[in-house]
């Protein structure tokens, strides 16, 4: 690997050897509470985390929130252990870059060498865990329109995540993002968008109202062709297949840029305010309303 994570966060020595294993590297520091992680992360710059659900005094969604205040960092979680006990959107939420399912572990040497453009486009936040969705309610379904919306960016399923956390299913709606390369996130977003969400599942590349679409790949996310509104969230490194996404989109699309302090709507002028994150979903509501 072209470097080596700065911390590994878990309960104990025996969880901190076994991915020491797993990426060949046996000085990593092994850290397992929260005060010193923080110490560490924030004293070294282009910080890398693996971290298992939970340390000594913390649970990863906390300490993934806590580390992104500090400074954009590259983050993998290893679910080794309460695999349904943590909400995998909410890690996501929260700024993991992947999510390692216990039977997964051979595949964290990969994850941890990402391009280096993934690292130095990190955004880092915008992330807005709330158990509160929108405050907006969908217009009558005879005065309104649909919206499409298509998440694209190496941290992707981060906006994606807090959007389905944050605004409640809606048959005017539909979402759309690259799923997670590994089998067992895949499989536990699909459990947990059934039991924590009112949205539904599409694995295929089509546009179902209420639904979220999670692709295989950029093609068939490219496939996919809205009848209505079409708005674009774009987060973090965009590779050449999602910039040419971007190039072939009508005029008509709305394309939104996540920053380090919010997002900014992409207009022809290239100058727009920030936009706060909660304020980002009330920008989807209303644009159901038949203006």
């Amino acid at each position: 690997m072209g470097h080596h994570a700065i911390v590994i966060a878990c309960r104990d020595s025996s969880d901190g050897n076994r991915i020491r294993t797993a990426l060949g590297e046996a000085s990593i520091p092994v850290i397992c509470k929260s005060a010193p992680i923080l110490a560490q992360a924030e004293a070294v710059p282009n910080a890398y985390i693996v971290a298992t659900p939970l340390t000594l005094d913390e649970n990863c969604i906390d300490l993934l929130t806590k580390l992104a205040v500090l400074q954009p960092m590259y983050s993998v979680i290893y679910a080794d252990q309460c695999n349904d006990a943590l909400n995998i959107l909410r890690m996501y939420g929260c700024g993991a870059a992947a999510v390692l399912g216990r039977d997964e572990l051979d595949l964290l040497p990969a994850l941890m060498d990402p391009a280096r453009d993934v690292v130095d486009n990190l955004v880092m936040p915008p992330f807005f865990i709330d158990d509160d969705v929108s405050n907006l309610k969908e217009p009558p379904m005879n005065s309104a329109q649909t919206l499409h919306v298509t998440f694209l960016g190496a941290q992707a399923m981060m906006s994606f995540s807090n959007a389905v956390l944050n605004i409640e299913a809606s048959s005017l709606i539909s979402f759309a993002c690259k799923a997670p390369q590994n089998a067992w996130a895949q499989d536990q977003l699909q459990k947990t968008l059934a039991m924590s969400t009112g949205w539904g599942y599409q694995s295929r590349p089509t546009i179902t109202p209420g639904s979220v679409t999670l692709c295989k790949n950029n093609a068939s996310l490219s496939a996919l062709e809205p009848t209505g509104q079409h708005f674009v969230v774009c987060h973090g490194f965009m590779c050449d297949e999602e910039r040419a996404f971007l190039e072939r989109l009508p005029r008509t699309a709305r394309i939104f840029i996540a920053s380090n302090q919010g997002y900014v709507e992409q207009t022809s002028e290239n100058a727009t305010s920030i936009i706060d994150p909660e304020r980002l979903w009330d920008i989807f509501i209303s644009a159901l309303y038949n203006a």
